[in-house]
């Protein structure tokens, strides 16, 4: 499964945030959002059932209509183009060379192709790895992208938190997902 999310172009980061303790997955992590934030489970609205893996979206607008379970389609376009602010997190089952306290070089070079050189970073209380990508096409109306990727896992979940944007809307929401990434705490590393 595939998920676009790009952020808004709403000046968030510049705005004084009040961030507030997110613990709808205190059993793999817990989170800081900011107040007011929505957080959709799209693997849990599609399939009807709790996984430990799947896409969980964190927005400042909701991705469902009122009494809807499943996001609305207009919504995600919306988000899809930006307006919404908009991060999310991949949970993946983690693969060999992938624990909180050793995150393989190896295991890093398989989330991205090479050219990216993945950074080491901490993220949760784990070892893990943040990856940049810019993609810029040669059309001058085509939009300039921004993919930003922290990855860090417990030994079961490889968890890829994740912001995309067109380029111009970047920065603007950069420094509320750094703020939120701060307070991230992987609940059962190894």
């Amino acid at each position: 499964m595939i998920a676009i999310v790009l952020n808004a172009a709403i000046p968030l980061a510049d705005a004084a945030e009040d961030f507030a303790p997110f613990e709808g997955f205190k059993e793999q992590f817990t989170v800081a959002l900011p107040s007011g934030w929505h957080v959709y489970n799209q693997s849990e609205a599609i399939s009807r059932k709790q996984s430990p893996f799947g896409v969980v979206f964190f927005s400042a607008q909701p991705l469902t209509k009122p009494g809807e379970k499943t996001a609305d389609i207009e919504l995600l376009a919306t988000a899809d183009t930006g307006e919404i602010a908009t991060s999310f997190v991949n949970r993946q089952p983690a693969g060999n060379g992938m624990t909180c306290s050793e995150f393989s070089r190896v295991a890093g070079g398989r989330l991205v192709p090479t050219q990216f050189l993945p950074k080491r970073i901490v993220l949760g209380g784990c070892q893990g790895f943040r990856v940049l990508m810019r993609a810029k096409y040669s059309k001058p109306e085509k939009a300039e992208w921004v993919v930003d990727v922290r990855a860090a896992s417990d030994g079961k979940v490889l968890y890829l938190f994740s912001l995309r944007a067109r380029a111009e809307h970047y920065e603007t929401v950069l420094g509320t997902f750094e703020n939120a990434l701060a307070t991230l705490k992987l609940s059962s590393p190894p």
